[in-house]
């Protein structure tokens, strides 16, 4: 099938190019299908808006990086609008279709992203994560999504959600490609260099009675023989991590549509969701959203604490594997919380998470999420590793 018969399918992207500079470089030979948020010179960002459109005069700082390394862009790809949404279902091209079920949901809002990626059409999807926007497509679409620590690679040039979380990252089909990717775009590589001790200890966080959670213990009761595995619940910040990241992201998300005028003079012209995010967000006080910032001080010591004793924490990426569109249609908020229920706390802490593809329910992939200390990339990167090493032993 050829690429603009996969796009017509699939609902992947909003502009087709092939944009490469050099023939060299640590990214030379890899493909990068990127989120419309993501300014590229000369293509339209549009971020999946029936209503917002602007052609950019220069990159953001991770397409120059992706260029000035070698690597190709192929084209820009559909999100939720505004990135506000966990189904992919809002967007003026479209619902993004599922790669293993058309009639099924991508997830969100970095879709067109992961959809590219599992069908082989790019090797790496760039997008961005403010609450769980990677890995819930990943993890939808059977592939792996990493949410570097928040901070590490500039988000200039991109749409913000949230400047407090927005986050970018990747989404790939191996491991190797994404780490390939991470070394030549972190200007800082310390956060890379760490890895876990011999066995690492390892705590089983937000696990449940949901169905993902019961898929996955299988995998989990495999990974003991080879990991120090054991249950952790904090209920302070289970409690508070997403009223925190919900208060924040929704009053900036607000604030960024006021200052471009979009809102609330264009109110009707949002999708029904994003529209009542948006007037959510306006109700917001002045002294919540200050008061959010202040306990969200308070969990991310509480979560450090957690690194005294544990390497990283293992949850279901997403509680659900993809819902029908049909069943998503006018229930986007309903479904954005359950999507985003246990991705959002690592979010408004900061941690670097990764979603892996370990596990179906129904024949539909799920994902299992590994998170770690901020700025332990590596050491998350490293468990990640031996995790799917364990997989792939197991399996053959």
């Amino acid at each position: 099938m050829s690429l603009e018969e996969l796009n017509s399918k699939y609902n992947i992207f909003t502009a087709i190019k092939r944009i490469k500079l050099r023939d060299k470089g640590k990214l030379h030979g890899l493909t990068f299908a990127v989120k419309d948020i993501i300014d590229i010179v000369n293509l339209p960002t549009t971020a999946g808006s029936r209503f917002f459109r602007y052609i950019p005069r220069e990159n953001s700082p991770i397409i120059e990086r992706i260029l000035d390394e070698g690597g190709e862009i192929i084209g820009k790809t559909n999100t939720h609008e505004f990135a506000m949404g966990a189904t992919n279902t809002s967007s003026y091209l479209g619902p993004s279709r599922n790669p293993i079920d058309p009639e099924r949901i991508s997830g969100g809002s970095s879709g067109g992203s992961a959809v590219a990626v599992a069908l082989g059409i790019a090797d790496v999807g760039v997008g961005t994560d403010t609450g769980g926007s990677i890995r819930i497509p990943a993890s939808l679409c059977g592939v792996i999504g990493f949410k570097p620590t928040t901070g590490l690679i500039p988000t200039k040039g991109v749409v913000p959600f949230s400047w407090t979380f927005d986050t970018i990252g990747f989404i790939t089909r191996d491991l190797n490609t994404l780490k390939r990717v991470l070394e030549s775009v972190y200007e800082d590589k310390t956060p890379l260099i760490q890895q876990a001790k011999r066995k690492p200890k390892l705590g089983l966080f937000l696990f449940g009675e949901d169905d993902a959670s019961k898929a996955l213990k299988k995998v989990i009761n495999k990974l003991s023989g080879y990991f120090d595995i054991e249950e952790i619940h904090n209920e302070f910040i289970i409690k508070y991590a997403p009223y925190v990241r919900k208060t924040i992201a929704l009053a900036e998300g607000v604030a960024f549509h006021k200052s471009k005028g979009l809102y609330p003079q264009r109110i009707n012209e949002y999708f029904p969701d994003v529209r009542q995010l948006l007037i959510n967000g306006e109700k917001i006080l002045a002294y919540e959203y200050v008061n959010a910032l202040r306990i969200r001080n308070l969990i991310i010591r509480e979560y450090i604490k957690i690194f005294k004793e544990f390497d990283a924490l293992l949850s279901p990426t997403t509680k659900i594997p993809a819902p029908k569109i049909s069943e998503v249609i006018g229930r986007e908020l309903e479904y954005r919380d359950v999507l985003i229920g246990n991705t959002e706390i690592f979010n408004a802490v900061n941690a670097p998470s990764i979603s892996l593809p370990v596990s179906m329910i129904n024949d539909l992939p799920i994902g299992l999420m590994v998170s770690g200390e901020p700025y332990a990339d590596g050491k998350v990167l490293d468990i990640a590793e031996r995790i799917l090493g364990v997989v792939e032993f197991i399996k053959k």
